[in-house]
């Protein structure tokens, strides 16, 4: 049997075994292909108050969140309030394909039309290519519990800036959990989606409203 006797043998066998197949699975980088068409409940803030181009960048918002990756276009219903500001009621329609979003004050039930800037991409929840695997984290407890895969991005530019992003999915279907962004300028964005469906309630729900208007151009 060579120089090691059978019981040391089987012993030199296992612990090299074990440290293979950690090595493999440390080289095995999860996939995450999330689904391009859902609806969800987003909540969104930023807990800081920082000042940002002469305004606070504190905001918080509630919303119902209708995405389509594929076409590049967000209907969003929500409740937000930038700084001191008292809050509003949005309805907001985001066609990137055409470069408009329509606005609805939704106490006013005034509609402005306004051109997306051709520097403004649209922000996507998928994972980026460059995206660093974090691990799993779970949450609750068995039996009742929900596995989350969790990604880092670093030195990524955002419509908020140059910074960190951090995203989470759901494990198996790669369901958007958090994205969550960090920069110098504006501190910490908390972005949390819940209650998600994948596809659309209504299939009208990216047509624009009627009777909106041009906004006026900014005051320079």
């Amino acid at each position: 049997y060579g120089i090691f006797p059978v019981p040391t043998m089987f012993k030199i066998v296992a612990i090299a075994v074990v440290f293979a197949l950690a090595f493999v699975s440390a080289q095995i980088k999860p996939t995450c292909n999330m689904p391009q068409v859902w609806e969800g409940r987003r909540i969104s803030f930023d807990p800081n108050e920082r000042v940002y181009r002469n305004h606070s960048s504190e905001f918080r918002t509630f919303s119902r969140y209708s995405y389509d990756g594929i076409n590049q276009r967000k209907r969003i219903f929500e409740e937000v309030r930038f700084g001191s500001q008292p809050n509003q009621r949005l309805d907001i329609l985001e066609l990137y394909a055409q470069r408009a979003a329509y606005v609805t004050n939704l106490e006013t039930r005034k509609c402005l039309i306004y051109t997306i800037p051709p520097n403004r991409p649209f922000h996507r929840h998928d994972l980026p290519t460059n995206a660093t695997f974090e691990g799993y984290e779970t949450l609750g407890a068995y039996p009742d519990y929900l596995t989350l895969s969790q990604w880092i991005v670093p030195n990524t530019t955002s419509w908020r800036g140059n910074g960190t992003r951090y995203l989470t999915f759901t494990q198996n279907s790669c369901v958007p959990v958090r994205d969550d962004f960090w920069s110098n300028q504006t501190g910490f964005t908390y972005e949390e989606f819940s209650d998600v469906t994948l596809g659309l309630h209504d299939p009208n729900i990216f047509f624009p409203p009627q009777g909106c208007t041009p906004a006026p151009p900014p005051a320079l």
